[in-house]
């Protein structure tokens, strides 16, 4: 995301197969992709993109959604017909537990780590837009209201473009101005190298951003205070941080003023100790 709150760009190109190559240890770009990079692991010795099926196998019996993959979408002739909310995505994830997935594809691939590494508030999420979209839908409509509401903005910005804050409630606040991006990296910054704070990121569409280097890129971040110490474990760190921000989903009116979240530039000078 730009610091002016825009999405983090995608990698261009079609909407199908991803451009950029595959890499299978591209968890070593960055030592932001940690909340992932075991999870990764698991693909490290596929010599070109494992097919989506694989990604069920890798997640276990057990997971609580599955993955099919997606295909491509026909071209629409005619006049449409009305909408069927049960084929949207979200509506998808949310009442048949199956996430659309382009083979091939980084957006998707990442997009399945992150359900990986935060399955109980990648759930939330999907169960909250689905709430959302249901309850503006006429049922004779042919598609989707043009605009979204601000609620369904910060979800959306969440989902591709959110970090996640976890720190020590006890110590000196953070992000107290928002609007000065500037202090609000030093104060993280420092916080992080005290041990006092960790950031995680969670937009999927973050973790594509990182696999080529381009211009700076902003997250939405959210804050997620802690009473008491940080765990110290990688594992125990990522958990925490699914919890709670699954709470914060389940939370009437949370994310629906995006315009008054702090920014943080994605970037392991600020964001790693």
């Amino acid at each position: 995301m730009s610091a002016d709150g825009r999405a983090a760009p995608r990698q261009g190109g079609a909407p199908g197969q991803s451009p950029v190559p595959w890499e299978p240890l591209f968890h070593e770009k960055s030592r932001l992709y940690w909340p992932i990079r075991a999870r990764a692991e698991a693909f490290a010795g596929c010599a070109s993109f494992p097919p989506v099926e694989d990604y069920n196998r890798a997640l276990g019996d057990g997971f609580p959604v599955r993955f099919v993959e997606q295909p491509p979408r026909p071209r629409r002739r005619g006049r449409r017909g009305p909408l069927d909310p049960s084929a949207l995505y979200d509506a998808r994830i949310h009442v048949e537990g199956c996430v659309p997935t382009r083979p091939s594809n980084w957006h998707d691939f990442l997009n399945m780590l992150v359900w990986a590494a935060f399955p109980r508030a990648k759930a939330a999420l999907h169960a909250r837009q689905h709430r959302a979209i249901a309850a503006r839908l006429d049922p004779s409509a042919e598609a989707l209201p043009r605009a979204r509401t601000r609620e369904l903005d910060g979800l959306a910005l969440l989902d591709e473009g959110g970090l996640l804050l976890l720190h020590d409630a006890r110590r000196a606040p953070l992000l107290a101005d928002a609007s000065d991006l500037r202090r609000c990296a030093g104060e993280v910054q420092g916080a992080v190298q005290r041990g006092e704070a960790a950031a995680l990121v969670f937009g999927h569409a973050l973790y594509e951003s990182l696999l080529r280097p381009g211009p700076t890129v902003y997250a939405l971040v959210q804050p997620i205070p802690c009473e008491g110490p940080l765990p110290a474990a990688p594992d125990a760190l990522v958990s925490l941080a699914d919890a709670r921000l699954c709470d914060a989903l389940r939370s009437p009116g949370s994310f629906a003023h995006p315009e008054r979240s702090a920014r943080l530039p994605v970037d392991e000078r600020v964001l790693c100790a």
